[in-house]
């Protein structure tokens, strides 16, 4: 996603134009789980990459949706359970936590201002663990939960 803006004062100062652009790759799916059961865990990873002229900050959303034949009830039930671990660093260095908790609860995180992403820095790569913890019990057998992974640019 790509903006652009200007500004021009009429007392003839000027400013220069930004461009702030985020470029998340892979664009196809990063976590893939059938047959999920207590205990079991997976793990994704996307490159997010500053395009942009300035630096920039970004958050992450998961949005989740119940599949097949699952309720919204029980979906729900199921995303307040499953347990996201984020972290974000760049390609060559150590990680940072950007959110640990309930899926549910992954909603535009880290709070603002998000995640620093600098023209220096470039990329990141952001690493999603995905849990359910052996401590669930079998009313979570049988439900079919879809997600999109987010990312929003912040100038």
């Amino acid at each position: 996603m790509a903006f652009s803006f200007a500004t021009v004062d009429p007392s003839g100062n000027t400013t220069s134009t930004a461009t702030t652009s985020l470029t998340v790759s892979p664009v196809s799916a990063i976590i893939t789980a059938s047959n999920f059961t207590p205990g079991s865990s997976v793990t994704g990873v996307a490159n997010v990459s500053n395009t942009g002229t300035v630096d920039e900050f970004y958050q992450v959303t998961i949005n989740w949706s119940p599949t097949a034949t699952t309720t919204t009830a029980a979906a729900t039930r199921l995303v307040k359970e499953l347990v996201v671990s984020v972290t974000a660093g760049s390609p060559s260095a150590t990680a940072s936590p950007v959110f640990a908790g309930s899926m549910y609860n992954l909603i535009d995180q880290p709070t603002s201002p998000g995640q620093s992403l600098t023209l220096a820095t470039g990329n990141e790569n952001v690493q999603f663990a995905v849990n359910l913890p052996s401590s669930a019990s079998s009313t979570y057998q049988g439900i079919d939960v879809g997600f999109d992974i987010v990312f929003v640019g912040l100038s």
